[in-house]
């Protein structure tokens, strides 16, 4: 994938210690790195990182403070170098949950934080989800490539306009209301997911989950995602998620 480069959030990662038991050169490796300057990885906000989610979240179960982690399934690459290797953990956690007062929908606030990397490093992060969908969900699109040609060409994209769901984008200090109503504006299902799980980059909502809305707002400040639905909210182990870099407080 490649990225993007508009302004910039940088993620700052810190060179942990290595700690071993016994083992005297992971720990000489471990105080040097702690004593290194820290590296930067430029990642600009809006840049949409593919990933699986790892165990579930789930609106009757998760509590505030649950931890809530993804694997990165396509490395993010800018200019042949890459700034977030395939499988490295995007991690954060459950902000809240709640109900309305008939009972009837149900919301999760996820916000993630931070990136580890394979060999332990962490990396600040300010994201949400962009875009879901069930671990066995039907492809809308052939290939990326062949839809991104769709799209410079002024195609719409018919096979993912067939999808009969909707999402949403609001504040991030949205509350679900006192009642839920029908009249709420809703935005259509955008993007599409390709044959190998992979979304592209301008994907938006919830794919094949009727009734879930995914509210990720991307003003100053913002942080993670409200997932409303009118069930319970449910997201499955290996659900496909398109993870988005929101802008950082005061930028």
């Amino acid at each position: 994938m490649n990225v993007r480069m508009i302004g910039g959030i940088l993620l700052t990662i810190s060179m942990a210690a290595l700690a071993g038991s016994g083992m005297a050169q992971n720990g000489a490796q471990g105080q040097q790195a702690q004593g290194s300057e820290p590296v930067t990885i430029p990642l600009a906000p809006g840049t949409a990182i593919n990933a699986s989610l790892v165990g579930t979240v789930d609106s009757e179960k998760s509590k505030p403070g649950d931890e809530v982690n993804a694997i990165v399934t396509e490395s993010v690459v800018y200019q042949r170098s890459v700034l977030l290797p395939k499988g490295s953990r995007i991690s954060g956690h459950v902000v809240r949950t709640g109900n309305d007062s008939d009972g009837t929908a149900s919301a999760v606030f996820v916000e993630f934080d931070r990136a580890v990397l394979k060999g332990g490093q962490e990396a600040a992060l300010n994201a949400g989800i962009q875009a879901l969908a069930p671990a066995a969900a039907t492809p809308t699109i052939p290939s990326r490539e062949r839809y991104e040609e769709n799209r410079m060409a002024g195609l719409s994209n018919r096979q993912s306009e067939r999808v009969g769901t909707d999402g949403m984008v609001l504040p991030s200090n949205y509350t679900l209301p006192h009642r839920m109503t029908n009249d709420t504006p809703a935005q259509k299902i955008e993007g599409g997911l390709d044959r190998k799980g992979m979304f592209t980059p301008d994907s938006k909502g919830a794919f094949e989950k009727s009734g879930l809305k995914v509210f990720t707002p991307m003003s100053e400040g913002s942080h993670g995602t409200v997932l409303v639905s009118k069930a319970a909210v449910h997201l499955e182990n290996g659900t496909h998620l398109l993870i988005v870099v929101q802008p950082p407080a005061g930028q």
